[in-house]
């Protein structure tokens, strides 16, 4: 199978040397219906030729995770993201809201949590059709929240693949020396 990036082939067949594997292991909840899958990932690697951009495999595994839909293997009590879609973050901050403010109570627990969403603000301030739920109403809960929740941080993406990314980096720069000493 071909690996891409950004619409790039890099080749249809890959040798093991030429993948960069990153050492932890992804746990992806269970109860998470539309998954992050970390595929067509890339790293610079450090040759004697100079520079060069390789294939970045982020190894996963489905877990039950107490808070989020995704942490690392021996890090699921200290980081966590919340992955939303446009639609399920309308959702939950309606008929779904004390659910979801217990699930962020618990993320706050953490050393550090995120909720990542799957749409930029622009999107979320049109509205979606046919919600009773204002996009006022949703902006004014997400600054409530994060006043609420100071460990829990929010990140607005512009895409599927933006929220995805974000995910992993968040998680990638927790277990690699962002809060830890």
């Amino acid at each position: 199978m071909p690996i891409f990036d950004g619409g790039r082939i890099f080749k249809a067949k890959i040798d093991m040397e030429d993948l960069i594997v990153w050492t932890n292991v992804v746990i992806v909840d269970t109860r998470e219906q539309s998954p992050f899958h970390f595929k067509e990932m890339t790293a610079v690697k450090e040759t004697s030729k100079g520079r060069i951009t390789r294939p970045f495999v982020v190894p996963t595994k489905r877990g039950t995770l107490k808070s989020g839909d995704y942490s690392v293997e021996g890090y699921e009590t200290k980081v966590s993201v919340e992955r939303k879609s446009h639609q399920d973050l309308v959702g939950t901050l309606g008929d779904g809201r004390v659910r979801f403010e217990n699930e962020l109570a618990r993320l706050n627990e953490m050393e550090f949590a995120a909720v990542v969403c799957e749409a930029p603000w622009t999107a979320v301030m049109r509205g979606l059709p046919d919600r009773k739920l204002s996009p006022q109403s949703i902006y004014g809960s997400v600054v409530s929240f994060q006043q609420r929740f100071t460990r829990v941080h929010w990140w607005m993406c512009i895409s599927r693949r933006d929220a995805e990314t974000t995910t992993f980096r968040i998680l990638k720069r927790f277990v690699e020396g962002g809060l830890r000493k």
